[in-house]
């Protein structure tokens, strides 16, 4: 997985762009993202919308990994962790995001 640039729907804004990896497949035609903690973070403090990390073996989450939890309008997402290998040999901790409409921006 390489680190980019990405927006929602293709956005050009440089306040919507936002840095996440990928491994430049797509889904439905959209980029298949996945972000570290840090980036994550940043996307969502940027966004409408509260969102916490529950960390693992814990009371909150039973499960041996963290997960990112979204509260949107109309429901509450819960995101897994997963491992996430960069080019570089590095292996994060990575949130896929998926169903979202994001669009490689770096990409020609």
């Amino acid at each position: 997985m390489y680190k980019s640039k990405f927006s929602i729907d293709g956005d050009e804004d440089p306040e919507n762009i936002v840095e996440g990896y990928t491994d430049g497949t797509l889904w439905n035609g959209w980029a298949n993202v996945c972000f570290t903690r840090e980036q994550v973070s940043a996307w969502l403090d940027a966004s409408p919308y509260d969102y916490r990390f529950l960390e693992a073996n814990t009371k909150m989450n039973k499960r041996d990994y963290p997960v990112l939890l979204i509260y949107f309008d109309d429901r509450e997402e819960i995101i897994e962790s997963t491992p996430l290998p960069t080019d570089n040999g590095e292996i994060l901790e990575g949130y896929f995001m998926e169903g979202y409409c994001f669009v490689d921006i770096n990409k020609d």
